[in-house]
């Protein structure tokens, strides 16, 4: 990636002088500097959702007793309120 020097970039503000004038030059230094800005706070507040997300994450998985793999859900018990239905009667003879 070529580097930006002095040279470049007084190259750059002598254009945006004779583009832009002296009147509108620092009311346009002011609005890149109020984007930049607020570029940097939006990319700060990203990195900060991601890094909660990671420590969240760490969080949750590092309290668990023993990390055996997966764990399967065993499933219910059967109810036995009920008393089982007997099988369908035999009907062809």
């Amino acid at each position: 990636m070529p580097q930006i020097g002095p040279l470049e970039i007084l190259v750059v503000l002598v254009v945006a002088l004779v583009v832009f004038g002296p009147s509108k030059l620092p009311e346009l230094g002011r609005q890149v500097g109020r984007g930049y800005r607020e570029f940097r706070k939006f990319q700060q507040g990203i990195r900060d959702d991601i890094e909660d997300a990671f420590r969240d994450d760490e969080d949750h998985h590092g309290s668990d007793d023993a990390d055996d793999g997966p764990r399967q859900l065993e499933p219910p018990p059967p109810d036995r309120s009920t008393p089982p239905e007997p099988p369908a009667a035999d009907t062809t003879s």
